[in-house]
């Protein structure tokens, strides 16, 4: 049987490296959650709630155009993750050459296809995504070397310039009245050009086109495409499991109930900020950390995250104050959300520490399969929801049963390397049951949402120190050991 280690003083260098690029991304991730809490709301006040739902249309498609560099680039970021840029320095401007190429050869066609099969409003839309595609690949591929690079500074100044330049530009559309979705689609995709002219000023000396033959720009593009294609898959996915409950809604359900629930789901995006912030920190550290550093991340990981979810809850009470103040076309969300909240709890865990710790291990097609079984029941249960009940409840009850089970296979096919027993898994789905019910009761029993706060915090409070009592301990002496 395994026996868990403690903190180790020998870890904290690495330890601290990650707590240290978690914290300063984390610090830019906050303005950027300040800035899409204000896009949250500024939106669906100022767009009638048909044009909100065709801008959630828009949202929706668009996180699929990752796709459209075939697991190129993240197959980059598997080579050159943990490592100095000046290790792959002469790889930066054969992978940019191909990229380009690539993503020509694959949006002209579908430009072309996509004109000749929808009507006026939703070929604009389309058109959009395309356009769109283009520029967050090209974005993502200097990301990405930020990212392997451990550069979560350059990171975090450009994703706050890029959310605040989106809003500015909003408020000033707004102000004179340009109120449609389209705008706003277009603004949207502008402000990711604004990442790449910061991208390319702060790597200019590593990009050049210059000097690459376009046979090996073809050859070190189609080993990266083998080497990231699974990976791709596998974060294709997860995109669709989280988006197949939107899929399910705008298909069967009017435009407006559609935006209804993208609502519930962009309110709650807002907490998936500081969850993307971590899991993009952890990867490049989980790639240079020991075997016995990633199990015991693992293991104090699991709980940090937990509470973090059951702190975030928190900011429920006072969302839900100002939408029926400021948005009350949008009241009907907020039952929505109630429900919704539950998975952000698994789909964290499943973000931050499954997604990573399979890419680190070189698991690229368990993390596939796993998905793929999780992604079959997910549409099966949205399906039934639909049939059996017909409500936007039952969807959103289907979705947390997906990331429940989603959850617990990871769990299981995970164990092998990080020797984890059912009873440890079993506990933890109690644990997260527990604050939902504390959560639960704070909004059922209660009324003013300030006394649901404060009733909510002291449930909390109880929850974790029943439970979490002795992880919590081990995490602020792990802190402790890791100060310089």
């Amino acid at each position: 049987m395994h026996t868990e280690k403690p903190f180790k003083a020998t870890q904290a260098s690495e330890f601290q490296a990650f707590r240290r690029d978690s914290l300063v991304y984390s610090f830019g991730q906050g303005l950027v959650l300040f800035l899409s809490s204000i896009q949250a709301f500024i939106i669906p006040k100022y767009l009638s709630v048909e044009d909100y739902g065709y801008w959630q249309v828009f949202m929706l498609y668009a996180s699929y155009v990752g796709i459209i560099h075939l697991g190129f680039i993240d197959g980059l970021l598997m080579r050159w993750a943990g490592k100095n840029i000046g290790e792959f320095n002469g790889e930066i401007e054969v992978a940019f050459r191909f990229l380009l190429m690539e993503l020509m050869i694959i949006a002209v066609p579908l430009a072309l296809l996509f004109s000749m099969f929808f009507d006026s409003r939703f070929k604009y839309i389309s058109m959009m995504i395309i356009i769109f595609a283009i520029i967050y690949a090209i974005a993502s591929f200097f990301n990405y070397m930020a990212q392997a690079t451990r550069n979560f500074v350059l990171l975090s100044v450009v994703n706050a310039i890029r959310s605040l330049t989106f809003i500015l530009v909003l408020i000033l559309m707004f102000h004179f009245e340009y109120s449609d979705y389209r705008y706003v689609i277009f603004t949207y995709s502008a402000s990711f050009v604004v990442v790449i002219f910061a991208m390319v000023y702060a790597f200019h000396q590593h990009v050049y086109l210059e000097g690459s033959t376009f046979s090996r720009s073809w050859y070190f593009g189609r080993e990266h495409i083998k080497i990231g294609a699974f990976v791709l898959m596998g974060n294709l996915i997860v995109i669709i499991i989280l988006t197949v409950d939107r899929l399910m809604v705008s298909t069967f359900f009017r435009i407006e109930e559609f935006a209804a629930y993208a609502f519930a789901l962009v309110v709650l995006t807002i907490f998936y900020t500081f969850i993307m912030a971590v899991s993009q920190v952890l990867f490049p550290n989980l790639c240079i950390m020991a075997i016995d550093s990633r199990i015991t991340l693992y293991r104090l990981g699991k709980p940090a995250i937990v509470i973090c979810w059951a702190t975030l809850l928190v900011l429920y009470f006072p969302i839900s104050r100002a939408v029926k103040f400021y948005l009350p076309d949008y009241t009907n969300s907020l039952p929505l959300m109630q429900i919704l909240v539950s998975a952000i709890g698994f789909g964290s865990l499943i973000q931050i520490l499954h997604v990573n710790f399979y890419k680190a291990y070189r698991m690229q097609r368990k993390y596939f399969f796993c998905g793929l079984m999780a992604l079959a029941l997910s549409i099966a249960l949205n399906l039934a929801a639909i049939e059996i009940f017909g409500t936007l409840k039952s969807i959103a009850f289907a979705t947390v049963l997906s990331f429940v089970f989603w959850y617990v296979l990871n769990e299981l096919s995970l164990r092998s390397i990080l020797k984890k027993s059912e009873l440890e898994l079993g506990r933890y789905l109690f644990i997260l049951g527990a604050y939902l019910i504390a959560f639960w009761a704070a909004n059922v029993f209660v009324d003013w949402f300030v006394a649901q706060t404060l009733v909510y915090i002291c449930l909390l409070s109880i929850v974790t120190w029943v439970f979490l009592r002795k992880e919590v301990k081990e995490l602020t002496n792990s802190t402790i050991v890791s100060r310089p």
